[in-house]
């Protein structure tokens, strides 16, 4: 018989995923999913009877039914039991549905009969539903069963098969249900199916059943794969891997500590975005959110963050994050922006800020596999020189944000702050036919690619690149007196973006301004100020720390870029604030924030894109993957004075 950990029971429903999908678009509710299928269920709610609902397809951004698939009991009592078939007769229990670390449950008694149903993931194209039917009667139940469902009217069709019943979606995907018992021809009734077991089934008191349907997906019919699956040996391995992610994140399940919650929340929040290798896409890799219809892609900046947490409790799917950005850089070094299925969607005007080395070192930290680091290094070399080569507009050694079309929106993009303050009067300057930059030098740009340079030298010394690594170190140290010396301003003791031709600092302070102490290149003397911006109240230091520009600023708001707290850029300043010695700050801003981000801690709540600074209210888009990555990085990390992970 199958088992569920008690271990996990303190986290069910740690991420409210009921609903009752109202129509194809319905995106009120987010469901749950697995092993990098590109479908989903959700746990019904109690009212509703209990089961799942779904499937949410993620390649179309619909759903393909209320409820493909619903076991039908019907009891018997001819000659078998003492009563009439109803309720009242019998034990009864109402339906409790919820959602458990890897899989979801749905339990209730009705007609004298415990019904436990459990869904889990066996593989990216599977899920796996099974029902175990209990006697908890007196006397002897019999009764016979079938399999039932239904398609919204406009999404498809349903078509009988030799091994059980085919969905057709009408943007092309297909679903196989098929059972390990016989079955009767499948019945078809224009948008409705029903699917009965020939067995009758026979239970004495305390006799248990159990019967199992396979749901398969498929992008469309012609790549459909149909393989048997031992439903124990596949439940077994769901365990064993569920409980080696919370166990390697520290998560015991003993308690429901706030933190621990986090983790979990965090851990369902990644792992449920998480899409496998599918058409042109090679390799794994996570949306920012499965819960919003324009975040069916794959971008750059998310990558790297979403990277970075992964290791902890996946390497390899940690690996494939990466891999996937890389597979698709063009021959400048480029890295697009973002990329999707169909090639003719992705955004080639701009890339996102060069944080792929960060990522790349923690995996290797967490791994050492060198092999890793020998395939990527020479991409990632790649990737830093298209900075100098298309982003340097006056070959200072100082880069700029910008675009391959020459338009403002795509450098502002390319940021990764869309609508920064910063950018307000930004003009763009012409550096080719195909590069442009904006009219300043970005401080976090520059930060960033002198931490690179300094990932570039230590990889380089791992594979025995002494010449390069030597290289790297000197190119470091050259930027990062460019940045000390041109960049920050002593009258207000932060960091600032640089007027390309006059070098006057752009007066906005931002969390640019942050980025050189996460970095590590601000003189002792430069973090000491910059920590006294970090922590007055009446800037940085607000409810929710760390707004996207200081509280003080006139153009303060709740404007995406513009004011609102997002967690890597929390995730930054807590770093650099410890990498300077100032642990205790950054154990006390750290607790601020998970004691403040309304519902982080606390089951239900899912974790947003960006937080209000001065309520702590979660905005924009639900089930955020980058927010989870920063969240964990932070809880089990904790501050280091190693820049996140980096030895």
């Amino acid at each position: 018989m199958l088992s569920r950990s008690a271990e996990i029971e303190p986290f069910a429903d740690v991420l409210d995923r009921h609903g009752v999908p109202a129509g194809p678009t319905d995106w009120s509710f987010a469901p749950f999913s697995d092993q990098g299928a590109w479908f989903a269920m959700a746990p019904a709610p109690d009212e509703s009877g209990g089961g799942f609902t779904g499937p949410f397809m993620m390649t179309s951004g619909q759903w393909l039914s209320p409820r493909l698939a619903t076991l039908d009991v019907d009891v018997h009592e001819d000659g078998v039991g003492d009563g009439d078939n109803t309720d009242a007769q019998y034990p009864s229990r109402p339906a409790r549905s919820r959602t458990l670390p890897g899989m979801l449950l749905s339990e209730q008694e009705k007609l004298g009969l415990a019904r436990t149903e459990t869904l889990w993931f066996d593989a990216p194209s599977t899920a796996l539903y099974r029902v175990e039917l209990t006697n908890v009667t007196s006397i002897r139940r019999a009764f016979t069963l079938s399999w039932t469902g239904e398609l919204f009217s406009d999404q498809g069709a349903l078509a009988g098969s030799g091994d059980g019943v085919v969905a057709r979606a009408s943007t092309g995907e297909s679903f196989l249900l098929t059972v390990e018992r016989e079955t009767a021809p499948v019945e078809i009734s224009g948008t409705r199916y029903r699917m009965g077991l020939v067995d009758r089934f026979e239970l004495d008191p305390g006799e248990s059943v159990t019967t199992a349907l396979t749901m398969t997906f498929a992008w469309n019919e012609a790549t459909m794969e149909r393989r048997p699956v031992d439903v124990e040996a596949s439940f077994a391995r769901n365990r064993e891997r569920w409980t080696r992610y919370l166990a390697s994140l520290g998560v015991d399940g003993k308690d429901s500590e706030p933190q621990q919650i986090l983790l979990v929340k965090a851990l369902e929040t990644l792992v449920t975005n998480w899409r496998a290798p599918l058409g042109r896409m090679r390799f794994s890799s996570l949306f920012p959110s499965a819960n919003v219809d324009y975040f069916n892609g794959f971008w750059a900046w998310d990558s790297w963050k979403h990277a970075a947490a992964l290791a902890h409790f996946d390497p390899a799917l940690a690996k494939d994050q990466v891999r996937l950005m890389f597979d698709h850089q063009n021959p400048s070094g480029m890295v697009p922006d973002v990329i999707y299925l169909d090639a003719a969607e992705d955004n080639w005007r701009d890339t996102k800020p060069p944080l792929a080395g960060w990522a790349i070192e923690i995996i290797y930290t967490v791994t050492r596999d060198l092999d890793f680091v020998r395939e990527l290094y020479p991409k990632l070399s790649s990737y830093h020189a298209f900075w100098y080569q298309q982003r340097d507009h006056d070959g200072d050694g100082l880069c700029e944000y910008g675009s391959t079309d020459g338009t403002l929106e795509a450098a502002r993009w390319e940021s990764g702050m869309d609508n920064a303050v910063r950018f307000d009067e930004t003009k763009m300057l012409k550096n080719s036919e195909a590069a442009w930059s904006m009219d300043q030098e970005s401080v976090d740009l520059n930060s960033y690619l002198y931490f690179e340079k300094l990932v570039l030298g230590r990889l380089a010394e791992a594979l025995g690149l002494q010449t390069e690594a030597v290289r790297w170190h000197r190119e470091a140290n050259a930027l990062a007196d460019e940045i000390r010396d041109q960049m920050y301003d002593e009258n207000s003791g932060w960091f600032y973006d640089i007027d390309v031709s006059s070098k006057e600092i752009v007066a906005v302070q931002g969390p640019e301004g942050f980025i050189p102490l996460w970095a590590g290149l601000a003189t002792p003397e430069q973090a000491e100020r910059v920590r006294e911006t970090l922590l007055d109240e009446a800037k940085f230091r607000t409810y929710v720390p760390f707004p996207t520009v200081s509280r003080a600023h006139p153009e303060f708001s709740d404007g995406y870029w513009r004011g609102l707290v997002w967690l890597d850029q929390a995730y930054f300043a807590i770093q650099g604030l410890a990498r300077y010695g100032y642990e205790d700050d950054a154990v006390a801003l750290t607790r601020q924030l998970f004691d403040h981000l309304d519902g982080a801690t606390s089951k239900g709540p899912p974790l947003f894109e960006n937080y209000d600074p001065l309520t702590g209210a979660g905005r924009n888009v639900k089930h955020f993957s980058w927010s989870a990555a920063h969240l964990l990085l932070l809880a089990i990390e904790g501050p280091t004075q190693s820049g996140g992970g980096v030895p």
